[in-house]
């Protein structure tokens, strides 16, 4: 065998060893990032199904009929 066939096997091996170490990096890291979206949108869906304050009346309408004071007449 020749010394130049032999290195040239080398560099091929580190090569595809440090690119499956990136790719080992860039999938634990979107792996990562998926998981922080899921938690994210998880919490974002339990805070819309949580049921919401009722909106506080004024102190202007308390006490009146529902039909009273709630719309108004602009036709001239």
């Amino acid at each position: 065998m020749d010394i130049s066939s032999m290195a040239g096997v080398a560099t091929v091996t580190n090569t595809m060893a440090g690119s499956k170490t990136a790719n080992d990096a860039s999938a634990a890291s979107l792996n990562q990032a998926l998981d922080t979206q899921a938690q994210q949108a998880a919490e974002q869906v339990d805070q819309s199904l949580t049921p919401q304050q009722a909106p506080q009346e004024p102190s202007s309408t308390r006490g009146l009929p529902e039909n009273v004071g709630r719309n108004i007449n602009v036709t001239a």
